[in-house]
């Protein structure tokens, strides 16, 4: 008699979770229609055609003509083709370790604190 009733109050607990479970998937199917999660999945598919794409173009192999092209691109973007300034070859001035360092003060005093505004709360477009 005792698992009878324990099996029906199980029943009664799957049923009510049935009908909220129900309830859930009817709000749902409101806030979103067929439409939507169809146009949701054609632009992840194009997504992951344009990925493929750009993964097979990077993951080809260049010609020669391609590297050299690449190369030379390089070497505009550092700029090693431009000549360089001759460096001078006067020899700078040896500082002494005798010399004092000379170390300008710096203040001690505080700032005073400058009162701001709170900034104005953006609004949503």
């Amino acid at each position: 008699m005792a698992n009878d009733i324990e099996f029906a109050q199980l029943e009664v607990n799957v049923a009510e979770g049935l009908k909220v479970g129900n309830a859930s998937l009817k709000n749902l199917h409101n806030l979103m229609s067929i439409e939507d999660v169809e146009k949701i999945m054609e632009d992840t598919q194009e997504g992951i055609e344009y990925q493929r794409e750009l993964d097979s173009i990077l993951s080809g192999s260049l010609t020669e003509e391609d590297e050299d092209l690449i190369l030379t691109e390089l070497d505009e973007l550092l700029g090693l083709d431009q000549e360089l300034p001759e460096v001078p070859s006067t020899k700078l001035p040896a500082v002494g370790e005798d010399e004092p360092l000379e170390i300008q003060e710096v203040p001690t005093t505080k700032l005073p604190k400058v009162e701001r505004e709170a900034p104005a709360p953006m609004l949503a477009s």
